[in-house]
């Protein structure tokens, strides 16, 4: 039989995985995954000691950052969260400490013309300026809420008389109410701000324009599948229907474990490990890793409202990486467009 061949398109047929015997192949043996967008931490959650009841706050200038005459209103705001809550000395530098929600937070303050990103997270500019080409709106708004809720600023609760609701014991009583299709929250006061200029929040509930954000952080709280919503269902199609021929090519490449691939990695094992695995568990693990791939392209490359990116829009957007949403629908575009690879549907 004919060895599978990765097609030439840019992309190289070396394998990412961790090399045998290094700390990475170690994680990898004891089954380590990707953290995700979010870390819980011991201890109570900000959001969940006791705290007086609090009425929704009045939007108040935010004093210090550099804005423009023209720049959307919820430009000073957001800034201002961001600068506040992500780890770190707002005058000297943000550490994203490898968290998700973090590292999404300091490029959005990069995007805002506030900071410079740096490795391991961002220090701000002497001239702040917002620019005139801002990142997009639900990219800046998913950080806001990803940033929240690492922070333990932004808490989601149980619908009232779901199954499993945990007692109300100790926590604060929900500020946010349910509507359109999301679930009631407790929302920090130095939260709101940001919040209501976003459009999120208004007269203490969720807008219809949260809705859609929310799935991106997707709370096992509200049990919510969005992946059986009409809004899903159409957008996938779409994408079937209009894959750009640069995303085809490198979907093409993402899809094929090759034999090539497959034996590389097992020299390496014999090479440096006293018990090789099996061409069959080498393959296994490398189609989870190229599973790790599609989903990067469909974060990077993909978005409920507009599709497939321009070359425009790619540079407006954030990188949201385990974005709930476009996770599901990487799920559901493999399955139709990609039978033959199932283990990019899993």
């Amino acid at each position: 039989m004919a060895k599978a061949k990765r097609p030439c398109n840019g992309r190289s047929a070396k394998s990412k995985t961790a090399l045998p015997g290094s700390l990475g192949e170690a994680l990898d043996n004891a089954g380590f995954t990707p953290l995700g967008r979010r870390i819980s931490v011991g201890g109570p959650k900000r959001g969940d000691e006791k705290r007086r009841s609090t009425t929704v706050p009045q939007l108040e200038t935010s004093g210090g950052r550099l804005d423009r005459p023209s720049a959307p209103t919820w430009t000073a705001p957001v800034i201002e969260f961001l600068a506040d809550n992500l780890p770190g000395d707002p005058s000297v530098a943000w550490d994203h400490l490898s968290i998700t929600a973090y590292e999404v937070g300091c490029e959005a303050l990069a995007a805002l013309g506030q900071a410079r990103t740096i490795f391991g997270g961002a220090i701000p500019i002497a001239e702040p300026e917002i620019p005139e080409v801002l990142p997009r709106w639900d990219d800046v708004a998913t950080a806001v809420v990803w940033v929240a809720a690492q922070s333990n600023l932004l808490g989601y609760r149980h619908f009232a008389g779901s199954r499993g609701q945990p007692s109300p014991t100790g926590r604060s009583r929900p500020n946010i109410r349910a509507s359109h299709g999301c679930g009631p929250a407790y929302l920090a006061p130095e939260a709101f701000s940001a919040f209501r200029s976003l459009g999120l929040v208004i007269d203490g509930r969720w807008t219809e324009a949260a809705e859609t954000i929310l799935w991106r952080d997707d709370p096992p709280e509200w049990g919510i599948d969005f992946t059986r919503d009409d809004r899903f269902l159409t957008a996938c199609s779409s994408a079937l229907e209009s894959v750009p021929a640069d995303i085809a090519a490198e979907i093409e490449t993402i899809a094929l474990v090759t034999d090539d691939e497959v034996s590389e990695r097992y020299a390496l094992e014999v090479k440096h490990r006293a018990e090789p695995r099996t061409n069959d568990e080498i393959r296994v693990m490398l189609e989870r890793f190229h599973r790790y791939d599609l989903d990067a392209l469909f974060c990077r490359r993909w978005r409920l409202q507009d599709g497939w990116l321009p070359p425009d829009e790619i540079k407006r957007s954030l990188r949201l990486l385990y974005d709930p949403l476009a996770m599901e629908m990487r799920r559901a575009f493999a399955v139709r467009y990609l039978p033959r690879h199932p283990f990019l549907s899993k």
